[in-house]
């Protein structure tokens, strides 16, 4: 095994945080906020070596948001957020379910109406308040 083949190597979680030196905890916090690259196998998580250490490499260059084009991440609030094709994404939470969601959206659909511009409009409203 060469150099490099060690740096394409797969860890786990728990590996994960021993390399970066932090808790699980604080490994899996970085993984669901959508700051670290990684992929769910299983049940499990698992990280490529190599990309663990570009996002370390990349760290505090301002290029954080690179590489992150349509990945959902977690603001200081602790609302979630995406970049796609530089236009920033929030989510919103609707108290409903998706059995709820899917029935309004295929009568929004039968009915020629455009959810987002409904909901672009309700918080114009709702702001001007």
């Amino acid at each position: 095994m060469t150099p490099d083949d060690k740096q394409d190597e797969v860890l786990t979680l728990e590996e994960l945080a021993a390399l970066l030196k932090v808790s699980e905890t604080t490994a899996y916090s970085l993984v669901r906020g959508g700051e670290l690259p990684g992929r769910k196998v299983g049940r499990e998580w698992r990280f490529l070596k190599t990309r663990v250490f570009e996002w370390l490499a990349q760290a505090g260059t301002g290029d954080e948001m690179q590489g992150t084009n349509g990945v959902v991440q977690r603001d200081e609030q602790g609302g979630e957020f995406k970049i796609e094709d530089n236009r920033e994404y929030v989510a919103m939470w609707l108290p409903m379910t998706r059995t709820e969601k899917s029935a309004q959206l295929q009568k929004a659909a039968r009915d020629g109406v455009n959810v987002s511009e409904l909901v672009a409009e309700y918080l114009r409203a709702w702001s001007k308040e």
